[in-house]
């Protein structure tokens, strides 16, 4: 038998791979937990929607400065004692969260003439805006764990696991938190529990990842340095400004509908708490589908002697198509049976562009990927900070939607003509 800790062995790769999805899940999990009791807590703590969209802009601010710093640290320390380092701070921010029902809280950050709640909304923003911080840490450390120990051939089915485990976190945190609700706990067991279970992936990753395991000695790669020539400046210009445009228009898209969809369905279509439970879970699982099948794709059209290239720039545009489809939620009407398939297809296709910009974003210079990645990721979370935060000021004054969705399902046809123009072959 194979053993698994063995980075000589067959199924090494593939079982790192497993605990890349177990972190992205539980980095999803911690984020979504805000979304599915926002509107318990918007009762609770006068937690409006401008309030709202100022904590996800203040959780989107220090995504972007979490994303450059961890990605140098990542360039300089390696993942192995890092990506602990960020899931350790990410799951205490979580747990963290739940004393914004203190009494002392809301004494040290409410003045006696500051509206009702505004004690636990400061709490809340603060926690919230750390949790962003070392959430940013997970995407370096997992793409460079990726690149490290996966061929170029592989990449884009590993991205799509590592990938999938977004989805997989925000199909189980609704159910998650619907049985929660079944079972009498409060808002704060969601934070607290989660955040314990992140804790116990610590020593999963020193059992698989041993000092030297993620060594280019020890892994097999041999093939990366020779599939394409070094970049000239030019090229290495264009390729860095068509992943900008890419993975910022990919974070507006996803980052709307993550942070959105429970409230819309709830506030604005009236759905019961297990009606938006149950069709949030299906959204996600659609994207978990499309994500794999979208890196599957790749890779056998490549395995059946397409260019990789042109493999990755036709799944995107049939993707892109698929979430273009947003812009027509605000038309469907209220039906269960009429929306949620339209969200669902949405979801397949904006989660399964992300494995192939990966895919894209792991062919820059090794040495600095983990800085490179970081600096794209911060313009894309500096872009959904603003965003979230006007799609907050718009909808508490107009109670409209529309907007959001338009935006959401059209902007990643700006990164499919930046891909169709801008990239050129080496």
């Amino acid at each position: 038998m194979t053993d698994p800790t063995d980075p000589q062995g067959t199924s090494w790769r593939w079982w790192v791979c497993g605990a890349l999805l177990l972190a992205t899940l539980l980095n999803y999990m911690d984020r979504q937990a805000l979304s599915e009791t926002a509107t318990e807590l918007k009762a609770r703590f006068a937690l409006d929607d401008e309030r709202y969209g100022r904590i996800e802009q203040g959780f989107s601010y220090a995504f972007a400065v979490g994303s450059v710093l961890f990605g140098f640290l990542a360039d300089r320390f390696g993942p192995r004692l890092l990506y602990p380092v960020v899931l350790v701070g990410w799951s205490l921010a979580g747990v963290a969260t739940t004393f914004a029902t203190s009494d002392a809280v809301a004494r040290a950050l409410e003045g006696a003439d500051d509206p009702a709640g505004t004690g636990a909304f400061v709490w809340l923003l603060v926690c919230r805006t750390v949790l962003g911080l070392f959430e940013a840490g997970h995407w370096p450390c997992a793409l460079i764990t990726a690149r490290q120990i996966l061929s170029a051939a592989d990449r884009p089915f590993g991205n799509s696991l590592l990938q999938s485990g977004a989805s997989a976190g925000a199909v189980i945190t609704p159910l998650y938190v619907l049985a929660a609700r079944q079972l009498g706990a409060q808002w704060d067991f969601v934070f607290w529990s989660i955040g314990i279970v992140g804790l116990l992936w610590v020593p999963l990753w020193f059992a698989l990842v041993r000092k030297g395991s993620l060594d280019a000695k020890s892994v097999t790669q041999a093939e990366a340095p020779a599939s394409a020539p070094p970049l000239d400046a030019l090229g290495f210009a264009r390729r860095f400004v068509v992943l900008a445009v890419i993975v910022t228009v990919l974070g507006v898209s996803w980052q709307f509908v993550r942070a959105w969809l429970p409230k819309y369905l709830k506030e604005f279509h009236g759905y019961s708490g297990a009606a938006s439970a149950w069709a949030v879970a299906l959204y996600y699982i659609a994207a978990d589908v499309g994500c794999v099948v979208a890196g599957f794709a790749v890779k056998t059209l490549a395995d059946r002697g397409r260019d990789v290239h042109t493999a990755r720039v036709g799944v995107f545009a049939v993707w892109c198509g698929l979430t273009a489809l947003a812009a027509l939620v605000p038309f469907v009407g209220d039906s269960f049976a009429a929306l949620v398939p339209v969200l669902m297809l949405v979801g397949a296709g904006v989660l399964g562009l992300h494995p192939i910009y990966y895919a894209l974003a792991q062919d820059l210079p090794a040495k600095h990927m983990g800085l490179l990645s970081g600096i794209l990721a911060s313009l894309t979370w500096v872009t959904v900070g603003t965003v979230q935060g006007a799609i907050g000021a718009h909808i508490k004054e107009t109670g409209s939607y529309d907007l959001g969705f338009a935006v959401a399902g059209l902007a990643p046809l700006a990164g499919l003509l930046a891909l169709l123009l801008v990239w050129k072959r080496q």
